[in-house]
């Protein structure tokens, strides 16, 4: 009997090529290994890999997760870094990940060995045929060159990665080719954390999901993502000074960006339940002075009007007087085409519904452990199986419970009629 290992680099690309190595070699063992290096971030990698693990645990094929060896990717391209896409830098990447995935088939046993690359309309069939063809004869193995595209594999591949909602990269992984995507940014949004935790519509919070999802269907849960898109909001930099004092301060989610650097001075304060507003002789900008501590405040509600707010916590209380002098620079951005989703674990129709977020505050707080939506699942799992129960994880609940308005729509146009 064959034994093929097949490389995969993400599930988009591995839904259909997978089906169709399953039809063509249908009494093979076949075996997957996930070994992708040249993917950046980390974060990215894994978020590939739950992917790639899902449409595998799908088909009944076993996955192999490969090690995130990226600084031998690294030191293999070096001088490479400004080739085009589909250069000499594709053809060593390519080289890194078939070798590996050659060694590995010889270590396992397996006779034959592939790569789901060649379904990607991006990369070049015959260059993977070569290398994958060359380091086959120096293992001693057989290379599957299959044309995975022919046929209307690009159709069938898309139709299926829509039906099981698998995440869509933008870009193929590499830190180079992305540079040249995104050139002329001053930030490449892909490489940049913008907090600590998972804010609405990030790499992290999608993740998260993932994560959560994978388990779920790893015990035979139906799951549904509903995904929505909205305006996003970040923190590109941020100075506060009173005086010459620099000031630990946050900023109000859909804060805009500040012109230059403003200089003025205190013009009144205004005491509200709980904070005291600060206004200056000069805009709108204003500075919240918490009657706590330092803090970040999540939005209970969109926010429309998105003049500057800086944020302080009650320490600093005293330092604001009418006159005083205070510098700001601020700035944000703001994302049109921003994504985020509800995740669905049981039936939508489920009379009793559980409800989790996936966000956080930049900082990490304000939002739920993995660890607790695992429990919740499985004390629950028999309920939500049988349709009795369901666990929704709303997105984007910091910036004005974002998710939670996306889900009461969904439930209207449904005509279910429940709300939260």
């Amino acid at each position: 009997m064959d034994k093929i290992l097949v490389h995969i680099c993400c599930g988009v690309d591995a839904v259909w090529a997978l089906r169709k190595i399953k039809e063509e070699f249908e009494n093979s063992e076949i075996k997957g290994f996930f070994y992708d290096p040249n993917i950046h971030p980390e974060e990215e990698y894994e978020l590939r890999w739950i992917e790639t693990k899902r449409v595998c645990d799908s088909l009944g094929i076993e996955c192999i997760k490969g090690e995130y060896d990226v600084e031998n990717w690294l030191e293999r391209v070096k001088g490479y870094e400004n080739e085009p896409e589909r250069g000499e830098r594709c053809t060593i990447c390519h080289d890194i990940r078939l070798e590996r995935s050659a060694k590995l088939a010889k270590e396992l046993g397996f006779n034959k060995f592939t790569t789901v690359l060649m379904m990607s309309p991006k990369k070049d069939f015959q260059v993977l045929k070569n290398v994958g063809e060359e380091i086959a004869g120096r293992y001693g193995l057989e290379f599957l060159a299959i044309e995975f595209r022919k046929g209307g594999g690009i159709e069938k591949m898309n139709k299926l990665s829509k039906e099981q909602q698998l995440y869509h990269q933008n870009y193929c992984g590499c830190i180079y080719g992305l540079f040249k995507q995104r050139e002329g940014l001053d930030i490449i949004p892909e490489l940049v954390s913008f907090g600590k935790g998972r804010l609405p519509g990030s790499r992290e919070e999608l993740l998260f999901v993932k994560q959560i999802r994978a388990y779920a269907e790893s015990r035979g849960i139906v799951c549904d993502e509903q995904t929505f898109e909205f305006i996003n909001w970040r923190v590109v930099s941020s100075v506060l000074k009173v005086g010459k004092e620099h000031i630990s301060h946050t900023v109000l989610p859909y804060s805009s960006s500040v012109k230059g650097v403003l200089r003025a001075r205190v013009d009144r304060i205004l005491d509200r339940e709980d904070k005291r507003v600060v206004k200056l002789n000069k805009t709108n900008t204003e500075i919240w002075v918490l009657d706590t501590g330092l803090r970040e405040i999540p939005l209970e509600e969109p926010r429309f009007l998105t003049n500057p707010v800086l944020i302080v916590g009650k320490e600093y209380a005293d330092m604001f007087e009418t006159g005083k002098k205070v510098e700001i620079q601020l700035k944000t951005e703001f994302d049109y085409n921003a994504k985020s989703q509800n995740l669905v674990i049981g039936s939508l129709s489920a009379l009793e519904k559980i409800f989790f977020y996936s966000d956080t505050l930049s900082d990490g707080t304000g939002g739920y452990r993995f660890e607790e939506i695992i429990g919740a699942i499985n004390q629950n799992e028999r309920d939500i199986v049988r349709g009795e129960k369901a666990i929704i994880v709303l997105g984007a609940e910091t910036f004005g419970k974002l998710g939670r308005r996306a889900y009461k729509k969904l439930l209207e146009e449904q005509a279910i009629g429940h709300s939260l």
